[in-house]
Formats: C-alpha cells, sequence, structure tokens
C-alpha cells in the first residue's frame, strides 16, 4: 500500500514535561487543533479560567506544531497500538504562555 501524506496539527501541553518524555504514553488525552491561533485561543481561555478560580494555578503550557508520519496501513497500526508518540514526525514548540 503507498504512503500517504503527512498531517501538520497542533496542540499544547505542560511545559514541566521534559521534551524526551513529550510523547509517551501517560494516561492524558491530548487534544488537537487545526491551526495554531485556535490552540493558542484555547490555551489563553483555560488560563483565563484557571486563574480566575483562587484555589487552583496556572502552569506555564507550550503550544506546539506536530507533524505526523505518513499515513499508511502499518503507521496507522502504531498509532492504534502504541499511541500518538509513534505517528509524531516532527515535534516543535511554537510558543510558551506563562
Amino acid at each position: 500500500m503507498a504512503e500517504g501524506l503527512a498531517y501538520t496539527f497542533y496542540t499544547y501541553s505542560d511545559a514541566c514535561v521534559p521534551l524526551n518524555e513529550r510523547w509517551k504514553p501517560t494516561g492524558l488525552r491530548d487534544i488537537f487543533f487545526a491551526d495554531r491561533e485556535e490552540a493558542r485561543r484555547a490555551v489563553l481561555a483555560m488560563r483565563d479560567d484557571i486563574t480566575a478560580d483562587p484555589d487552583m494555578e496556572w502552569t506555564t503550557t507550550n503550544i506546539e506544531k506536530v507533524v505526523t508520519v505518513p499515513i499508511s496501513h502499518s503507521n496507522i497500526l502504531l498509532l492504534l497500538n502504541i499511541g500518538p508518540g509513534a505517528f509524531v514526525a516532527e515535534y516543535e514548540v511554537l510558543e510558551t504562555i506563562v
């Protein structure tokens, strides 16, 4: 089966997580967006909600660009069996929201 296209998505994560640990399975769900601005708006809204609650504390958060491996039968199996880390070809922190 021929390899397909790779796709670019955007997400966010806790900036305290070391980059070499970022895509290891943790049981936590990642939320992905079609563009950087959509991800940024979501992070800023989340920060506003958290900082408005005196019992909660905001943690520095990275906005990230994620490029997938090309879509193929074997790569879909990696995604399903191993998790999103196996499906990430490139990963870059674009911005840190303090």
